[in-house]
């Protein structure tokens, strides 16, 4: 009995005890990852489970190849991160994916275990007799981590994806035809060994894709980490164009496909919701105004973000920046327009340009802009007869001082920006400020004839007629890169993206993107230089800077017109058809004659002039705009008939009471209402011929004369002030330089820029280059 009472005295002693003990549970001071208060299971330091990788992707080897799975992460059950001594690996398939267990360097195949002569352990890997797909793991602490798949396949010699029948919309994605339904390109891939077999998809392993130009269309890779996306091989277009998709797998990278991301069809370019026409649109130096682009792709869906090139055909006066911004600076009428231009605008392979319309142009309607008001300008004035120049500033008073050169020039040419002057001779390049008036560079390396800087003042383009080589020179670095050829005149598009030449028996292109080509020129002409005409440091008096051939850009700049027998186009529309492919094909051969020739800034008329006989032919012309033909073999521009307007229309009209030996220039104004004829000739008698194009398609214009003052002869060389009210003319005869006002078409001064040869002769003025300036 005491026994049972002393059973009982203890139990009642204890029950307090341990309801302490449980009250204190709550605080599980021993971590354990069951919250209950307990103080039982697993803890938190223990090791939960196993991460490895790449487990959404798994490992793709051919036969005998080697890999290496991720780092294996531990876990513990709060998901925190538990250090790990070591893991042991392990496959479900020792002949198909060996693995060393220590390492977890992988083998397509059988690693080499227990070998003779001491070649170490799991560093041969023997291939298998077939494809296969095993499982690997790593284990640490009895925890196993998630199973990684591994493909062993034989090896690989090509990926291809699936050729696109139809382009993709921005923004959109690849989908299955005739569908809204996503298609990765992991539909239709197809991966093929070494005997130009397929491999069955259920051993190759993840393709990993990427695009050459990522502007193209962007690609969901579930290999990517930053993948937000489980579709491997979903395409989503951006811009417009065409890209290479390289696939990769197994460490083998293939061209696998192209990705098409849909063209503009047309760039539809106002102003103020104005097009310009037929009253241009007011743009005041003080409000610069946004150009509106509407850009709807080949299947009518709006597209943005195009890196347009937009240009003006006077852009010192009234300039438009890469953003559609048009800002005005100087009284004058400009046009407007904007081009797509592959490189940077809807670029494609070289290879399969024109295919779904990608790495095609595609030009907008011209927009004509006008600054009102009156500015002044400042000359320089230059012949090939004298060491001379002469700036002339319209605002200074006096007579004006040339200045002496260190050659003869043979050209000169102002850049755009109005910064430095280029004389050409055949003993150096020299440059000139055009602040200053001071010699800045001689350069020996580049001796010829200056026929052109490209927009942005960087580039000069030089020709040596004599040695037969055309530079492009590099301005601030004093550097060039040459080509072989002989060349009369040059001019850039307005965006500086084409360089068209020209030469008695060549036509020549220089596009960054494609390089240069070359095509024969057969025009011929009544004008062409000849050996003596083209070197003057041998003898000033026999050098022509004026013979032919000729050169002038369309407006908008679908290529150029080149004089000759017959007047010819060119379209910047490659002919795909042929192969090679020919990408400045043949347009239209006009089949009227030219000697110099100019394109008017509204882009309605071609306007070119001869010698013999003594007229000046004006083509009506229809520019077209939009993307390049279907057919792929280029623009072809078509002359009207009967009913039937077509793209072209000639009208010629004789050059009355001038014998002309010869066309010097065709020179038109800014606001495309008046052209004036320059010439040379044996006997003249100051008239200097002014054509008044019509503003009706394929109408003749009206063409008077105008009086030059004094004893002038001859109207050599011109060019008009940069607000359209005056056109500066030199002369033979008096040697003078004459001032035409435009709307009076009246003579109304002369100065004398005392140009001389060395001998102290005086002689007229051949190269006229002008920019504007304030009025005071």
């Amino acid at each position: 009995m005491q026994r049972f009472f002393a059973l009982i005295a203890l139990f009642v002693l204890s029950v307090p005890v341990g309801i302490s003990i449980a009250g204190c549970g709550g605080t599980n001071p021993n971590n354990f990852c069951i919250k209950n208060g307990h103080g039982y299971g697993e803890k938190v330091t223990d090791l939960d489970h196993i991460n490895l990788g790449p487990a959404s992707t798994g490992i793709s080897l051919s036969y005998g190849q080697t890999g290496q799975v991720n780092q294996p992460t531990g876990f513990n059950c709060n998901g925190g991160t538990v250090s790990v001594a070591h893991y042991v690996y392990g496959t479900t398939n020792l002949n198909v994916a060996d693995i060393n267990p220590s390492t977890g360097a992988v083998c397509a195949g059988t690693w080499n275990r227990h070998s003779a002569s001491g070649i170490p352990d799991f560093t041969i890997c023997t291939p298998p007799t077939q494809p296969g797909v095993a499982q690997i793991t790593a284990s640490a602490s009895a925890v196993t981590s998630n199973p990684v798949s591994v493909y062993i396949h034989a090896p690989i010699t090509a990926v291809t994806i699936p050729t696109q029948t139809a382009c993709v919309s921005q923004n959109q994605t690849l989908n299955y035809p005739g569908t809204t339904t996503p298609m990765p390109l992991t539909v239709g891939t197809q991966v093929f060994g070494p005997d130009g077999a397929i491999i069955p998809t259920q051993y190759v392993g993840t393709v990993t894709y990427t695009p050459v130009n990522s502007t193209i269309v962007t690609i969901n890779n579930t290999s990517d980490t930053t993948s937000t996306s489980p579709v491997n091989g979903l395409a989503t277009a951006h811009l417009p164009g065409s890209t290479v998709i390289n696939a990769t797998l197994s460490g083998t990278t293939s061209a696998a496909g192209y990705f098409f991301t849909c063209p503009p069809v047309s760039i539809g370019l106002t102003l103020n919701g104005s097009t310009g026409m037929p009253s241009p649109v007011t743009v005041t130096a003080s409000s610069p105004q946004n150009l509106l682009a509407n850009t709807p792709d080949t299947t009518g869906a709006g597209i943005s973000g195009l890196a347009l090139d937009y240009t003006s055909t006077q852009p010192k006066q009234i300039a438009v920046s890469s953003t559609g911004t048009v800002t005005a600076t100087f009284p004058t009428t400009t046009t407007i327009t904007a081009i797509c231009q592959p490189g940077t605008c809807n670029p494609a392979p070289v290879n399969i340009i024109g295919q779904l319309g990608t790495g095609l142009p595609v030009t907008s309607n011209p927009v004509i802009v006008n600054t009102p008001g009156r500015s002044s300008s400042k000359l320089w004035l230059a012949s090939s007869q004298s060491s001379y120049f002469t700036p002339l500033d319209l605002t200074a008073t006096g007579a004006p001082t040339p200045i002496k050169l260190p050659y003869i020039p043979n050209s000169m040419v102002l850049d755009q920006a109005g910064l430095n002057l280029y004389f050409g001779s055949y003993h150096e390049l020299m440059v000139y400020s055009a602040a200053t008036n001071t010699l800045s560079k001689e350069d020996p390396n580049v001796p010829g004839v200056v026929l052109a800087v490209s927009p942005d003042s960087t580039t000069a383009v030089i020709n040596d007629q004599v040695n037969q080589v055309i530079y492009l020179y590099a301005v601030s670095k004093g550097t060039f890169t040459s080509v072989g050829g002989l060349a009369t005149r040059a001019q850039y598009s307005p965006d500086g993206k084409n360089l068209y030449i020209i030469g008695p028996n060549n036509f020549y292109v220089f596009n960054a993107a494609t390089g240069w080509s070359t095509y024969t020129n057969s025009n011929g002409g009544t004008n062409v230089c000849t050996a003596s005409q083209l070197n003057n440091n041998n003898n000033q008096t026999t050098f022509d800077p004026f013979c032919s051939p000729d050169i002038t850009v369309a407006i908008p700049s679908i290529g150029p017109f080149i004089t000759g027998s017959n007047t010819t186009a060119n379209g910047f529309c490659p002919n795909t058809t042929v192969n090679p492919p020919v990408y400045y094909p043949l347009a239209a051969t006009i089949a009227t004659p030219s000697d110099q020739i100019t394109a008017t800034n509204d882009g309605n008329h071609i306007l070119g002039a001869t010698a013999t006989p003594a007229q000046i032919t004006d083509i009506s012309v229809k520019i077209p705009i939009g993307s390049c033909p279907s057919s792929n073999q280029g623009i072809k521009l078509q002359q009207g008939s009967g009913s039937n307007p077509g793209d072209y229309s000639i009208n010629t009209t004789a050059l009355g009471n001038v014998s002309p030996s010869e066309i010097t220039e065709v020179v038109s104004s800014p606001d495309a209402t008046i052209s004036f004829i320059t010439y040379n000739a044996t006997s003249a008698s100051g008239l200097l011929p002014a054509y008044k194009p019509s503003t009706t398609f394929g109408v003749a214009g009206t063409l008077t004369n105008v009086q030059l003052s004094g004893g002038a002869h001859a109207p050599l060389s011109g060019v008009f002030s940069p607000d359209d009210s005056t056109f500066f003319v030199g002369t033979s005869g008096d040697n003078l330089l004459h001032f035409i006002d435009i709307p009076s078409l009246t003579d109304t001064q002369t100065i004398d820029p005392k140009l001389v040869t060395p001998g102290g002769t005086p002689v007229p003025v051949q190269f006229i280059v002008v920019q504007p300036r304030t009025t005071t």
